[in-house]
């Protein structure tokens, strides 16, 4: 399972659902906390409360396409990091 980490230490999975399976424009790239075990869950919840079941979706190794706004919007910041002072 490939897994792309924020600028500190928090994994997420950067997921995005499969063609056919949605419309073009709601393709958006999801992030998703990796789950806590190595077994394969039959879904995942991504940030935004999407819920992506198995086989649904597409893992990537880089953002593509939109990024979904609410899973940037929910999506925790590195434990320890603050905002730099000049924010």
């Amino acid at each position: 399972m490939s897994t792309q980490r924020t600028e500190a230490r928090m994994p997420v999975l950067l997921v995005r659902k499969r063609a056919g399976v949605v419309g073009e424009t709601q393709r958006t790239c999801h992030l998703v906390p990796v789950p806590d075990d190595d077994r394969t869950p039959v879904a995942l919840t991504a940030y935004c409360g999407e819920l992506i079941h198995r086989g649904e979706a597409e893992l990537l190794d880089q953002p593509s396409g939109m990024p979904c706004v609410g899973c940037l919007f929910r999506v925790p910041s590195p434990r320890g990091e603050g905002l730099p002072e000049d924010w």
